[in-house]
């Protein structure tokens, strides 16, 4: 368990190193909201009478489209630097990447390589990655699964892992992770702990781990990854608390 006695480091991401095309879509997202509540606004008298009742204006509640997971070849670059830096507490990263390697010991095909990416709205990317990346499972084969994510798998998909690894012995899976997630939380320790005891080897990402998923699963166009000064000292800070809770 994680050592309650010792002082949790918070680090908060700075404001300026977030992507621009992040802060873009987020200035777009507010003059589109801005556009649709003066359009509400214009269309409220006329639709009073038909909408509620002693002129309440009510609006009718919106169906959203269904969520899709992304799949790809290589990630954006910027997208990869804010996604999988590794900081504790920080705004914005509301989504899971999981970049895969997939080795079925044949020589022909090589390795599987790609990601996923998810936004925590629908069905997560460790759960999209049995059914999209592995939809014809041979119990045949020795699968040697790796993944390198933006951050540990929340409980509720390590629980469905820790399942699918005990029902398919042939799957060797290896987790590296940029960050733990909610890592204070008992469900969340406990997801792990189920996860280390299915046969998973799960593992806080190094320098060097960064570097290998920017050279392999980035659009770099031969750019080194240049890493932020901390990312050593918040690895150190990750994989003790992993070690607390794994032990």
């Amino acid at each position: 368990m994680a050592d309650k006695g010792r002082p949790v480091m918070r680090r908060k991401e700075k404001k300026n190193n977030e992507p621009t095309e992040i802060k873009k879509e987020v200035k777009n997202g507010r003059n589109n909201d801005e556009a649709d509540a003066s359009a509400a606004e214009a269309v409220a008298p006329n639709d009073a009478g038909q909408n509620g009742r002693n002129g309440d204006f009510q609006v009718e509640p919106m169906e959203l489209p269904p969520f899709e997971i992304i799949t790809g070849d290589r990630i954006d670059p910027l997208v990869f630097q804010f996604q999988f830096k590794n900081v504790e507490y920080s705004s914005g990263r509301n989504k899971t990447f999981l970049c895969y390697l997939v080795d079925t010991g044949k020589a022909d095909e090589g390795l599987q390589r790609g990601y996923l990416e998810d936004e925590h709205t629908g069905s997560h990317a460790e759960e999209a990655f049995f059914t999209q990346c592995l939809p014809h499972y041979d119990p045949a084969l020795k699968y040697t699964v790796t993944w390198y994510m933006s951050s540990s798998p929340c409980c509720a998909c390590a629980a469905k892992m820790a399942e699918a690894l005990k029902a398919r012995r042939n799957i060797k899976l290896s987790i590296f992770a940029a960050r733990l997630f909610e890592w204070e939380e008992a469900e969340i320790q406990a997801g792990l702990k189920a996860l280390h005891i299915a046969g998973c080897k799960i593992r806080v990402m190094k320098p060097l781990d960064f570097s290998y998923t920017w050279d392999t699963f980035v659009e770099n166009e031969d750019q080194p990854l240049n890493l932020w000064a901390d990312c050593k000292e918040n690895y150190e800070y990750y994989h003790e608390r992993l070690a607390d809770i794994l032990q």
